[in-house]
């Protein structure tokens, strides 16, 4: 039997670890970045940055189907290296798009990499942690993203104020390049592909629908901070220091994967998942009511909080509901989700941005979060239950 002694921290889960750092790096480097390149290098209005990130976001939404199914049925390795090659391809391609038009066209065909890439990178950490430590291992492989998110935006502004934006978009290649490098080095666990016909039905996983559209609910307004805090911290708010909010929120987010984790393991979701969402919307009405540095970034550390403690346990939960042969559909089902929630969220919020004001954005983003809330209690999590009781009974 199993244990909690199964060891983590081997040194395929440590290379693959790093693999999706660097890929992250690339991501974080770009996303809360372009927005400025947008409006300060092609003149962009402040209503039509949310496109950008809306390119991406349904372009990975649109492949993620498409991703799952070839994970679970072609196979692993081959999938993620070949996606990870054309990831690499089009994130060293930027410095050739020189009107808004050809960065929009860049981002959805980044989005589809990403999608591709992203989707495998949930189904192999879920195949090469411990079960028994899944909660604990995908909420440290979280920590990747948390890093970068860390690094990623303050070092694209410094790349560019020492630089240019030619040379920020010549970083972005080399990071996902020695992603491509290190994953070569992965030991990825033996996997049969299973034999299921392409159709509609193989696209995606219905069993996980209640977690994946609380994810998207979630979603809905992460795109309008990952586009809009820059702005908003600079040119609303006169911060020379806007960029250390993604650093405070990192470490917000880094705090709680030390012990969420461990907590869903032994006591489940609940608790985790409540003060998660309570902490979202805490951020989110002290980023609007921000006026200075102190307050800014407090908005920022406690949004983090709340980040870290929900969206690994979600995606966790989403693991735990369907047997391994099934967690590539799976993982493409709840990223396609947050891919139209960041996505669709992008476009309403520029709206309401450009209509009223980012802050009263960001106002209305705090209110909503009692949507998710009450439908992860009133639903979600009783749903969840009787679908693990039934994948366990199944394995």
């Amino acid at each position: 039997m199993e244990t909690r002694q199964a060891p983590l921290w081997t040194r395929n889960f440590c290379i693959f670890f790093l693999t999706n750092l660097f890929i992250s790096l690339g991501t974080q480097f770009l996303t809360p970045t372009l927005p400025l390149y947008a409006s300060e290098g092609l003149g962009v209005r402040q209503s039509q940055v949310g496109y950008l990130l809306t390119a991406y976001s349904f372009a990975a939404l649109f492949i993620r189907p498409f991703a799952g199914y070839a994970y679970d049925c072609i196979g692993r390795r081959n999938t993620y290296l070949i996606s990870l090659i054309i990831f690499t391809i089009i994130a060293s391609s930027y410095p050739f798009a020189a009107t808004f038009f050809m960065l929009v066209l860049f981002r959805f065909t980044h989005g589809l990499a990403f999608g591709m890439t992203s989707t495998g990178g949930g189904v192999i950490t879920a195949d090469i942690v411990p079960p028994a430590r899944r909660g604990e291992g995908v909420g440290y492989f979280g920590l990747t993203h948390t890093i970068s998110m860390a690094l990623g935006p303050a070092l694209g502004l410094a790349v560019i104020k020492a630089s240019s934006y030619r040379t920020f978009f010549i970083f972005t290649g080399i990071f996902t390049f020695c992603a491509l490098i290190l994953a070569n080095f992965i030991n990825f666990p033996p996997y049969v592909p299973r034999k299921k016909k392409f159709e509609l039905g193989t696209f995606f996983e219905k069993r996980v629908l209640s977690v994946a559209s609380l994810m998207l609910l979630a979603s809905v307004v992460s795109g309008g901070v990952s586009s809009y805090v820059l702005v908003y911290g600079q040119q609303d708010l006169q911060l020379a220091n806007a960029g250390s909010f993604f650093f405070i929120n990192s470490l917000g987010v880094g705090l709680t994967r030390l012990f969420a984790g461990r907590y869903f393991d032994k006591y489940g979701p609940k608790a985790v998942v409540l003060f998660g969402f309570l902490a979202l919307a805490a951020g989110l009405l002290l980023l609007a009511g921000a006026d200075g540095s102190m307050s800014y970034l407090l908005a920022a550390f406690v949004y983090g909080f709340g980040n870290g403690m929900v969206m690994p346990t979600l995606k966790t939960m989403m693991i735990n509901m369907v047997e391994p042969e099934c967690r590539g559909v799976a993982n493409s089902t709840f990223y396609a989700f947050i891919d139209l929630g960041i996505g669709g969220g992008s476009t309403l919020l520029g709206y309401i941005a450009g209509l009223f004001s980012i802050r009263t954005m960001f106002l209305l983003s705090g209110l909503y979060m009692v949507v998710p809330l009450l439908y992860f209690l009133f639903h979600v999590l009783g749903d969840y239950e009787k679908k693990v009781a039934l994948a366990s009974s199944l394995q």
